[in-house]
Protein backbone atom coordinates (compact mmCIF):
# COMPACT_ATOMS: atom_id res chain seq x y z
CA UNK A 1 0.00 0.00 0.00
CA UNK A 2 1.19 3.26 -0.93
CA UNK A 3 2.06 5.58 1.57
CA UNK A 4 -0.29 8.75 0.04
CA UNK A 5 -3.18 6.66 -0.62
CA UNK A 6 -5.98 7.68 1.33
CA UNK A 7 -9.29 6.50 0.66
CA UNK A 8 -11.52 9.21 2.64
CA UNK A 9 -9.77 12.12 0.89
CA UNK A 10 -12.22 14.06 -1.40
CA UNK A 11 -11.22 16.06 -4.02
CA UNK A 12 -13.39 18.91 -2.56
CA UNK A 13 -16.81 19.62 -1.83
CA UNK A 14 -19.31 17.79 -4.12
CA UNK A 15 -20.51 21.74 -4.54
CA UNK A 16 -17.50 22.99 -5.64
CA UNK A 17 -16.99 20.20 -8.05
CA UNK A 18 -20.25 21.06 -9.98
CA UNK A 19 -20.39 21.85 -13.66
CA UNK A 20 -20.88 26.05 -14.35
CA UNK A 21 -21.49 25.23 -18.06
CA UNK A 22 -20.86 28.44 -20.30
CA UNK A 23 -23.24 29.85 -22.32
CA UNK A 24 -21.88 30.34 -25.41
CA UNK A 25 -20.46 26.44 -25.28
CA UNK A 26 -21.90 24.96 -28.50
CA UNK A 27 -21.16 22.24 -30.42
CA UNK A 28 -19.78 22.35 -33.87
CA UNK A 29 -21.31 19.87 -36.06
CA UNK A 30 -19.99 18.12 -39.47
CA UNK A 31 -21.37 16.24 -42.00
CA UNK A 32 -20.09 12.41 -41.47
CA UNK A 33 -23.53 11.09 -43.00
CA UNK A 34 -24.41 9.17 -46.26
CA UNK A 35 -27.13 7.18 -48.23
CA UNK A 36 -25.65 4.11 -45.87
CA UNK A 37 -26.15 6.31 -42.52
CA UNK A 38 -28.17 8.83 -43.10
CA UNK A 39 -28.68 9.90 -39.66
CA UNK A 40 -25.36 9.48 -38.38
CA UNK A 41 -24.07 13.42 -36.95
CA UNK A 42 -20.37 14.11 -36.32
CA UNK A 43 -19.87 17.07 -33.51
CA UNK A 44 -17.20 18.86 -31.78
CA UNK A 45 -17.10 20.87 -28.38
CA UNK A 46 -14.21 22.90 -27.01
CA UNK A 47 -14.15 22.44 -23.10
CA UNK A 48 -11.50 23.66 -20.89
CA UNK A 49 -8.03 22.08 -20.34
CA UNK A 50 -8.47 22.11 -16.56
CA UNK A 51 -12.48 22.24 -15.42
CA UNK A 52 -10.58 24.19 -12.26
CA UNK A 53 -10.07 27.48 -14.66
CA UNK A 54 -13.08 27.28 -17.04
CA UNK A 55 -11.82 30.17 -18.97
CA UNK A 56 -8.52 29.27 -19.50
CA UNK A 57 -7.17 26.59 -22.61
CA UNK A 58 -9.56 24.27 -24.37
CA UNK A 59 -9.43 21.04 -26.09
CA UNK A 60 -11.78 20.03 -28.29
CA UNK A 61 -13.80 16.74 -27.61
CA UNK A 62 -14.78 15.10 -30.91
CA UNK A 63 -18.24 12.33 -30.56
CA UNK A 64 -20.68 10.47 -33.10
CA UNK A 65 -24.43 10.75 -33.07
CA UNK A 66 -26.55 8.64 -34.46
CA UNK A 67 -30.27 9.69 -34.16
CA UNK A 68 -33.26 7.33 -32.48
CA UNK A 69 -34.98 5.67 -35.42
CA UNK A 70 -38.14 5.75 -34.48
CA UNK A 71 -39.06 9.53 -33.73
CA UNK A 72 -42.29 8.93 -31.42
CA UNK A 73 -41.30 5.81 -29.45
CA UNK A 74 -37.80 7.97 -28.41
CA UNK A 75 -36.67 8.32 -24.71
CA UNK A 76 -33.37 10.62 -24.83
CA UNK A 77 -29.63 10.60 -25.88
CA UNK A 78 -27.95 7.27 -24.80
CA UNK A 79 -23.96 8.15 -24.30
CA UNK A 80 -22.16 5.21 -24.70
CA UNK A 81 -18.26 4.42 -23.06
CA UNK A 82 -16.43 1.12 -24.22
CA UNK A 83 -14.24 1.30 -21.50
CA UNK A 84 -10.00 0.78 -21.66
CA UNK A 85 -8.99 3.54 -21.17
CA UNK A 86 -8.22 4.75 -24.28
CA UNK A 87 -11.50 2.47 -25.92
CA UNK A 88 -13.22 5.36 -28.98
CA UNK A 89 -16.93 4.57 -28.44
CA UNK A 90 -16.97 7.03 -32.21
CA UNK A 91 -15.87 3.90 -33.48
CA UNK A 92 -18.97 2.03 -31.71
CA UNK A 93 -21.69 4.26 -33.11
CA UNK A 94 -20.04 4.67 -36.74
CA UNK A 95 -20.27 0.86 -37.19
CA UNK A 96 -24.24 0.94 -35.66
CA UNK A 97 -25.02 3.46 -38.62
CA UNK A 98 -23.36 1.22 -41.03
CA UNK A 99 -25.58 -1.35 -40.13
CA UNK A 100 -23.71 -3.55 -37.46
CA UNK A 101 -25.94 -4.03 -34.89
CA UNK A 102 -23.09 -3.78 -31.81
CA UNK A 103 -25.48 -2.51 -29.45
CA UNK A 104 -28.46 -4.28 -30.15
CA UNK A 105 -30.91 -4.87 -32.59
CA UNK A 106 -33.33 -2.33 -30.93
CA UNK A 107 -32.11 -0.03 -28.62
CA UNK A 108 -31.22 2.91 -31.16
CA UNK A 109 -35.16 2.88 -31.96
CA UNK A 110 -35.53 4.08 -28.16
CA UNK A 111 -32.37 6.13 -28.39
CA UNK A 112 -30.02 9.05 -30.29
CA UNK A 113 -26.62 7.08 -29.69
CA UNK A 114 -23.92 9.01 -28.40
CA UNK A 115 -20.19 8.25 -28.76
CA UNK A 116 -18.08 10.85 -27.09
CA UNK A 117 -14.53 9.84 -27.19
CA UNK A 118 -13.01 10.86 -24.25
CA UNK A 119 -10.14 13.60 -23.99
CA UNK A 120 -7.03 12.65 -25.37
CA UNK A 121 -8.62 9.76 -27.56
CA UNK A 122 -10.26 9.33 -30.87
CA UNK A 123 -11.86 12.28 -32.51
CA UNK A 124 -10.75 14.23 -29.77
CA UNK A 125 -7.71 16.00 -29.25
CA UNK A 126 -5.03 12.80 -28.65
CA UNK A 127 -2.76 12.10 -26.59
CA UNK A 128 1.19 12.11 -28.26
CA UNK A 129 4.06 10.33 -27.71
CA UNK A 130 7.28 8.74 -29.54
CA UNK A 131 6.32 5.46 -30.35
CA UNK A 132 10.43 4.75 -30.93
CA UNK A 133 10.44 5.07 -27.16
CA UNK A 134 7.44 3.17 -26.67
CA UNK A 135 8.43 0.44 -28.79
CA UNK A 136 11.77 0.14 -26.51
CA UNK A 137 11.85 -3.12 -25.01
CA UNK A 138 11.86 -2.65 -21.51
CA UNK A 139 11.20 -5.62 -18.09
CA UNK A 140 8.54 -4.78 -16.35
CA UNK A 141 9.15 -7.07 -13.72
CA UNK A 142 13.28 -6.32 -13.16
CA UNK A 143 15.37 -8.03 -10.85
CA UNK A 144 18.19 -6.57 -10.23
CA UNK A 145 18.96 -2.82 -9.73
CA UNK A 146 20.38 -1.94 -12.95
CA UNK A 147 16.64 -3.56 -14.67
CA UNK A 148 14.98 -1.18 -12.09
CA UNK A 149 17.03 1.84 -13.16
CA UNK A 150 16.01 1.21 -17.20
CA UNK A 151 12.39 0.80 -15.93
CA UNK A 152 12.29 4.18 -14.48
CA UNK A 153 14.54 5.90 -17.05
CA UNK A 154 11.79 4.46 -19.40
CA UNK A 155 8.73 5.59 -18.24
CA UNK A 156 10.56 8.98 -17.53
CA UNK A 157 11.29 9.15 -20.94
CA UNK A 158 8.25 8.20 -22.48
CA UNK A 159 6.01 10.55 -19.92
CA UNK A 160 8.11 13.31 -21.16
CA UNK A 161 7.71 12.62 -25.06
CA UNK A 162 4.18 12.22 -24.76
CA UNK A 163 3.84 15.99 -22.15
CA UNK A 164 6.44 17.47 -24.55
CA UNK A 165 4.34 16.05 -27.57
CA UNK A 166 0.57 16.76 -26.30
CA UNK A 167 1.01 19.72 -24.01
CA UNK A 168 -1.09 20.98 -21.18
CA UNK A 169 -3.73 18.10 -21.75
CA UNK A 170 -1.49 15.74 -21.14
CA UNK A 171 -1.83 16.23 -16.91
CA UNK A 172 -5.94 16.85 -17.56
CA UNK A 173 -6.93 13.56 -19.06
CA UNK A 174 -8.36 11.80 -15.64
CA UNK A 175 -11.37 10.38 -15.45
CA UNK A 176 -12.91 13.21 -13.20
CA UNK A 177 -12.01 15.60 -15.69
CA UNK A 178 -14.24 13.43 -18.72
CA UNK A 179 -17.01 12.89 -16.74
CA UNK A 180 -17.07 16.78 -16.07
CA UNK A 181 -16.62 16.96 -20.26
CA UNK A 182 -19.69 14.80 -20.46
CA UNK A 183 -21.63 17.08 -18.52
CA UNK A 184 -21.01 19.93 -20.91
CA UNK A 185 -21.95 17.85 -24.20
CA UNK A 186 -24.97 16.72 -21.97
CA UNK A 187 -25.82 20.27 -21.78
CA UNK A 188 -24.73 21.43 -25.09
CA UNK A 189 -27.47 18.34 -27.01
CA UNK A 190 -30.07 20.04 -25.00
CA UNK A 191 -30.03 19.23 -21.32
CA UNK A 192 -32.08 16.02 -21.23
CA UNK A 193 -31.28 13.64 -18.58
CA UNK A 194 -28.78 11.07 -19.02
CA UNK A 195 -29.13 7.79 -20.14
CA UNK A 196 -25.60 6.22 -19.79
CA UNK A 197 -24.20 3.04 -20.59
CA UNK A 198 -20.49 2.11 -19.40
CA UNK A 199 -18.65 -1.25 -20.04
CA UNK A 200 -15.12 -2.10 -17.43
CA UNK A 201 -13.40 1.29 -17.81
CA UNK A 202 -16.61 3.28 -18.20
CA UNK A 203 -17.72 2.04 -14.99
CA UNK A 204 -15.41 4.32 -13.38
CA UNK A 205 -16.72 7.37 -15.44
CA UNK A 206 -20.37 6.37 -15.51
CA UNK A 207 -20.37 6.62 -10.74
CA UNK A 208 -18.16 9.30 -11.24
CA UNK A 209 -20.52 11.28 -13.30
CA UNK A 210 -23.16 9.75 -10.66
CA UNK A 211 -21.31 11.28 -7.84
CA UNK A 212 -21.13 14.29 -9.38
CA UNK A 213 -24.24 15.06 -11.24
CA UNK A 214 -26.86 12.67 -9.36
CA UNK A 215 -29.38 14.86 -10.56
CA UNK A 216 -28.89 14.92 -14.05
CA UNK A 217 -29.36 11.02 -15.26
CA UNK A 218 -32.32 9.23 -15.98
CA UNK A 219 -31.05 5.76 -16.12
CA UNK A 220 -27.30 3.98 -16.04
CA UNK A 221 -25.95 0.70 -16.52
CA UNK A 222 -22.31 -0.02 -15.02
CA UNK A 223 -20.93 -3.12 -16.57
CA UNK A 224 -17.96 -4.80 -16.05
CA UNK A 225 -17.10 -3.07 -12.50
CA UNK A 226 -13.84 -1.13 -11.28
CA UNK A 227 -13.99 -0.06 -7.82
CA UNK A 228 -11.75 3.25 -7.37
CA UNK A 229 -11.57 3.27 -3.46
CA UNK A 230 -8.93 0.49 -3.36
CA UNK A 231 -5.11 0.43 -2.16
CA UNK A 232 -2.68 -0.62 -4.83
CA UNK A 233 -2.34 -3.96 -2.84
CA UNK A 234 -5.72 -4.63 -2.89
CA UNK A 235 -6.16 -3.94 -6.61
CA UNK A 236 -3.41 -5.88 -7.87
CA UNK A 237 -5.18 -9.04 -5.60
CA UNK A 238 -8.55 -8.43 -7.41
CA UNK A 239 -7.61 -8.58 -10.54
CA UNK A 240 -4.36 -11.52 -10.36
CA UNK A 241 -6.93 -13.15 -8.72
CA UNK A 242 -9.53 -13.74 -11.17
CA UNK A 243 -7.28 -13.77 -13.78
CA UNK A 244 -5.94 -16.95 -12.40
CA UNK A 245 -9.26 -17.89 -11.72
CA UNK A 246 -10.22 -17.79 -15.44
CA UNK A 247 -7.02 -19.59 -16.69
CA UNK A 248 -8.04 -22.65 -14.90
CA UNK A 249 -11.80 -22.27 -16.18
CA UNK A 250 -10.09 -22.01 -19.66
CA UNK A 251 -7.84 -24.88 -18.72
CA UNK A 252 -11.00 -27.19 -17.75
CA UNK A 253 -12.63 -26.27 -20.59
CA UNK A 254 -9.91 -26.92 -23.19
CA UNK A 255 -9.26 -30.03 -21.85
CA UNK A 256 -13.52 -31.33 -22.27
CA UNK A 257 -13.68 -29.60 -25.40
CA UNK A 258 -12.81 -31.01 -28.51
CA UNK A 259 -12.24 -27.67 -30.49
CA UNK A 260 -10.01 -26.76 -28.20
CA UNK A 261 -6.37 -27.33 -30.06
CA UNK A 262 -4.97 -28.21 -26.72
CA UNK A 263 -7.75 -30.87 -26.03
CA UNK A 264 -7.52 -33.63 -23.10
CA UNK A 265 -4.02 -32.11 -22.46
CA UNK A 266 -2.51 -30.65 -19.25
CA UNK A 267 -3.15 -26.89 -20.13
CA UNK A 268 -1.92 -25.51 -17.33
CA UNK A 269 1.16 -27.75 -17.57
CA UNK A 270 1.75 -26.54 -21.07
CA UNK A 271 0.95 -22.66 -20.27
CA UNK A 272 4.05 -22.57 -17.37
CA UNK A 273 6.28 -24.38 -20.07
CA UNK A 274 6.44 -22.34 -22.10
CA UNK A 275 6.91 -19.09 -19.39
CA UNK A 276 9.84 -21.37 -18.43
CA UNK A 277 10.63 -22.02 -21.86
CA UNK A 278 10.55 -18.15 -23.18
CA UNK A 279 12.30 -17.15 -20.03
CA UNK A 280 14.89 -18.73 -20.97
CA UNK A 281 14.99 -17.96 -24.20
CA UNK A 282 12.02 -15.47 -26.04
CA UNK A 283 10.03 -17.82 -28.92
CA UNK A 284 10.29 -16.50 -32.49
CA UNK A 285 7.29 -14.58 -33.65
CA UNK A 286 8.04 -15.31 -37.58
CA UNK A 287 4.66 -13.66 -38.72
CA UNK A 288 5.66 -10.29 -36.76
CA UNK A 289 9.24 -10.64 -38.34
CA UNK A 290 7.73 -10.57 -41.70
CA UNK A 291 4.75 -7.66 -40.80
CA UNK A 292 6.85 -5.62 -38.45
CA UNK A 293 3.49 -4.87 -36.42
CA UNK A 294 4.69 -6.53 -33.64
CA UNK A 295 7.78 -7.59 -31.84
CA UNK A 296 9.82 -10.70 -33.65
CA UNK A 297 9.88 -12.86 -30.35
CA UNK A 298 8.16 -12.69 -26.99
CA UNK A 299 9.33 -13.26 -23.92
CA UNK A 300 8.25 -15.00 -20.43
CA UNK A 301 6.36 -11.71 -19.22
CA UNK A 302 4.80 -10.74 -22.38
CA UNK A 303 3.32 -14.25 -22.48
CA UNK A 304 1.59 -13.82 -18.94
CA UNK A 305 0.80 -10.00 -19.76
CA UNK A 306 -0.96 -10.89 -23.23
CA UNK A 307 -2.42 -14.42 -22.35
CA UNK A 308 -5.35 -12.44 -20.47
CA UNK A 309 -6.68 -10.74 -23.62
CA UNK A 310 -7.47 -14.04 -24.95
CA UNK A 311 -9.36 -14.62 -21.72
CA UNK A 312 -11.42 -11.63 -22.06
CA UNK A 313 -14.29 -13.19 -24.27
CA UNK A 314 -15.24 -17.37 -24.47
CA UNK A 315 -16.47 -16.48 -28.57
CA UNK A 316 -14.18 -14.06 -30.08
CA UNK A 317 -15.96 -10.66 -30.20
CA UNK A 318 -15.88 -8.63 -33.49
CA UNK A 319 -17.10 -5.50 -31.43
CA UNK A 320 -13.61 -5.25 -29.56
CA UNK A 321 -11.38 -7.23 -32.15
CA UNK A 322 -10.36 -9.56 -29.54
CA UNK A 323 -9.71 -13.41 -29.88
CA UNK A 324 -11.66 -15.73 -28.24
CA UNK A 325 -10.80 -19.17 -26.01
CA UNK A 326 -10.32 -21.11 -28.88
CA UNK A 327 -8.26 -18.87 -30.47
CA UNK A 328 -5.85 -18.72 -27.06
CA UNK A 329 -5.90 -22.57 -27.48
CA UNK A 330 -4.20 -22.43 -31.20
CA UNK A 331 -2.03 -19.52 -30.07
CA UNK A 332 -0.59 -21.61 -26.73
CA UNK A 333 -0.38 -24.72 -29.31
CA UNK A 334 1.56 -23.00 -31.95
CA UNK A 335 3.73 -21.40 -29.29
CA UNK A 336 4.74 -24.86 -28.18
CA UNK A 337 5.72 -25.74 -32.15
CA UNK A 338 8.58 -22.40 -31.85
CA UNK A 339 5.82 -19.94 -33.52
CA UNK A 340 4.33 -17.12 -30.94
CA UNK A 341 3.13 -14.51 -33.36
CA UNK A 342 -0.24 -14.56 -32.11
CA UNK A 343 0.71 -14.14 -27.97
CA UNK A 344 3.53 -11.07 -29.68
CA UNK A 345 2.90 -7.63 -28.27
CA UNK A 346 1.88 -4.91 -30.81
CA UNK A 347 4.08 -1.73 -31.59
CA UNK A 348 3.44 1.68 -31.92
CA UNK A 349 2.98 3.38 -35.27
CA UNK A 350 2.74 7.27 -35.34
CA UNK A 351 2.78 9.79 -32.68
CA UNK A 352 -1.04 9.51 -32.47
CA UNK A 353 -1.39 5.35 -31.91
CA UNK A 354 -4.10 4.31 -30.16
CA UNK A 355 -2.45 2.78 -27.28
CA UNK A 356 -0.93 5.93 -25.77
CA UNK A 357 -4.08 7.12 -24.76
CA UNK A 358 -4.70 4.17 -22.35
CA UNK A 359 -1.18 4.89 -20.30
CA UNK A 360 -1.90 8.58 -19.91
CA UNK A 361 -5.23 7.98 -18.14
CA UNK A 362 -4.35 5.42 -16.07
CA UNK A 363 -1.21 7.23 -14.52
CA UNK A 364 -3.65 10.19 -13.70
CA UNK A 365 -6.04 8.05 -12.32
CA UNK A 366 -3.97 5.47 -9.77
CA UNK A 367 -1.40 5.94 -7.43
CA UNK A 368 2.25 3.96 -8.00
CA UNK A 369 3.84 5.05 -5.36
CA UNK A 370 6.47 1.58 -5.35
CA UNK A 371 9.68 3.43 -4.48
CA UNK A 372 12.38 0.78 -4.59
CA UNK A 373 13.60 -2.52 -6.50
CA UNK A 374 12.99 -4.16 -2.61
CA UNK A 375 9.62 -2.85 -2.49
CA UNK A 376 8.55 -3.72 -5.93
CA UNK A 377 9.93 -7.66 -5.53
CA UNK A 378 7.14 -8.08 -2.64
CA UNK A 379 4.77 -7.19 -5.08
CA UNK A 380 6.70 -9.93 -7.21
CA UNK A 381 6.20 -12.38 -4.49
CA UNK A 382 2.96 -11.42 -3.61
CA UNK A 383 1.77 -12.13 -6.95
CA UNK A 384 3.29 -15.52 -7.28
CA UNK A 385 1.70 -16.50 -3.86
CA UNK A 386 -1.81 -15.63 -5.15
CA UNK A 387 -1.46 -16.74 -8.92
CA UNK A 388 0.68 -19.49 -9.55
CA UNK A 389 0.61 -19.33 -12.94
CA UNK A 390 -0.67 -15.71 -13.60
CA UNK A 391 2.12 -14.65 -11.35
CA UNK A 392 0.34 -11.13 -10.94
CA UNK A 393 0.63 -10.09 -14.47
CA UNK A 394 -1.99 -7.85 -14.89
CA UNK A 395 -3.75 -4.51 -16.87
CA UNK A 396 -3.21 -3.50 -13.00
CA UNK A 397 0.68 -4.36 -12.67
CA UNK A 398 1.44 -2.45 -15.82
CA UNK A 399 -0.45 0.90 -14.51
CA UNK A 400 1.29 0.03 -10.83
CA UNK A 401 5.03 -0.50 -12.63
CA UNK A 402 5.25 1.81 -15.85
CA UNK A 403 3.50 4.52 -13.87
CA UNK A 404 6.62 5.00 -11.35
CA UNK A 405 7.98 7.77 -12.44
CA UNK A 406 5.48 9.11 -14.68
CA UNK A 407 6.47 13.02 -14.93
CA UNK A 408 2.46 13.90 -14.04
CA UNK A 409 0.97 14.29 -11.08
CA UNK A 410 -2.13 11.74 -10.45
CA UNK A 411 -5.16 13.80 -10.59
CA UNK A 412 -7.89 11.78 -9.76
CA UNK A 413 -6.04 9.02 -6.50
CA UNK A 414 -8.24 6.43 -5.97
CA UNK A 415 -11.16 7.10 -2.90
CA UNK A 416 -14.35 6.31 -1.97
CA UNK A 417 -17.11 7.79 -3.69
CA UNK A 418 -19.05 11.07 -1.77
CA UNK A 419 -22.06 10.79 -0.37
CA UNK A 420 -23.82 12.94 -2.71
CA UNK A 421 -23.65 9.85 -5.05
CA UNK A 422 -26.83 8.87 -3.06
CA UNK A 423 -28.80 10.59 -4.94
CA UNK A 424 -28.19 9.56 -8.51
CA UNK A 425 -31.38 7.48 -9.19
CA UNK A 426 -31.45 3.55 -9.85
CA UNK A 427 -28.88 2.17 -11.25
CA UNK A 428 -27.93 -1.16 -12.81
CA UNK A 429 -24.62 -3.06 -12.54
CA UNK A 430 -23.95 -6.05 -13.94
CA UNK A 431 -20.77 -8.30 -13.62
CA UNK A 432 -19.74 -11.88 -14.70
CA UNK A 433 -18.91 -14.03 -11.62
CA UNK A 434 -15.87 -15.01 -13.43
CA UNK A 435 -14.69 -12.18 -15.15
CA UNK A 436 -10.77 -12.34 -15.97
CA UNK A 437 -10.28 -8.31 -15.69
CA UNK A 438 -12.98 -6.95 -13.69
CA UNK A 439 -13.32 -9.00 -10.32
CA UNK A 440 -16.42 -9.63 -9.18
CA UNK A 441 -14.76 -8.38 -5.88
CA UNK A 442 -14.24 -4.61 -7.67
CA UNK A 443 -18.05 -4.99 -8.37
CA UNK A 444 -19.35 -5.68 -4.60
CA UNK A 445 -16.74 -3.25 -3.42
CA UNK A 446 -18.35 -0.60 -5.74
CA UNK A 447 -21.95 -1.86 -5.12
CA UNK A 448 -21.51 -0.61 -1.07
CA UNK A 449 -20.39 2.53 -2.14
CA UNK A 450 -23.84 3.35 -4.78
CA UNK A 451 -26.48 3.35 -2.56
CA UNK A 452 -29.10 3.08 -5.03
CA UNK A 453 -27.79 0.61 -7.12
CA UNK A 454 -28.53 -3.19 -7.89
CA UNK A 455 -26.26 -5.43 -9.41
CA UNK A 456 -27.14 -8.46 -11.84
CA UNK A 457 -24.87 -11.27 -11.50
CA UNK A 458 -23.73 -13.56 -14.65
CA UNK A 459 -23.14 -16.94 -14.06
CA UNK A 460 -20.58 -17.60 -16.85
CA UNK A 461 -17.28 -16.45 -18.19
CA UNK A 462 -15.88 -12.86 -19.65
CA UNK A 463 -15.34 -9.74 -19.26
CA UNK A 464 -18.77 -7.58 -19.81
CA UNK A 465 -21.75 -9.43 -20.76
CA UNK A 466 -24.31 -6.24 -22.83
CA UNK A 467 -22.09 -7.14 -26.08
CA UNK A 468 -22.78 -11.29 -25.20
CA UNK A 469 -26.69 -10.42 -25.61
CA UNK A 470 -27.91 -13.02 -23.82
CA UNK A 471 -30.31 -12.37 -20.66
CA UNK A 472 -28.02 -10.15 -18.82
CA UNK A 473 -28.14 -8.18 -22.11
CA UNK A 474 -31.46 -8.21 -22.44
CA UNK A 475 -32.29 -7.16 -18.82
CA UNK A 476 -29.87 -3.88 -19.53
CA UNK A 477 -31.56 -3.02 -22.48
CA UNK A 478 -35.24 -3.44 -20.75
CA UNK A 479 -34.36 -1.08 -17.77
CA UNK A 480 -32.67 1.64 -20.22
CA UNK A 481 -35.97 1.74 -22.05
CA UNK A 482 -38.27 1.16 -19.54
CA UNK A 483 -36.17 1.71 -16.12
CA UNK A 484 -37.55 -1.29 -15.00
CA UNK A 485 -35.00 -2.97 -12.71
CA UNK A 486 -33.93 -7.10 -11.94
CA UNK A 487 -35.23 -8.34 -8.57
CA UNK A 488 -31.82 -7.95 -6.25
CA UNK A 489 -29.69 -10.80 -5.95
CA UNK A 490 -31.09 -11.95 -9.59
CA UNK A 491 -28.61 -14.44 -11.05
CA UNK A 492 -28.51 -14.97 -14.96
CA UNK A 493 -26.55 -17.63 -17.11
CA UNK A 494 -26.31 -15.79 -20.47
Amino acid sequence: MGNNWKPAVLLGTVSSLLLTTKADYSIKWTNCSSTAAPRLECGSLDVPIDWKHPNGPQTTIGFQRLKASNATARVGPLFFNPGGPGGIASEFINATAHGEPILGENINEYFDLIGPDPRGIGTSTPIRCDPDIWNERVSAFPTTESGWQELLAYNKALGNSCRNMTGPLFEHVDTFSVAKDFEALRVALGGEKLNFLGLSYGTQLGATYAELYPHNIRAMVLDGNMDHSQSETSTLVGESNTYETVLHRFAEWCTKNSTCALYERDVLQIFDDLVATAAKSPIPAPACQVSGACRSNVTAEEILLNVQNYLLFEEANAAFGLPGWNDLGVALNDSLHGNASTLSTSLAFGETDPNFPGRAVSCLDWTHNTKSLSELLYKVQLGKAISLHTQGATQTWGIQVNCIGWPAPVQYPPRYYDENIKNAPPILMVNALYDPSTSIIWANGALAQIPTATMLVRNGNGHTSYLLFGEASLAMQHYLITLEMPAPNSVVDS
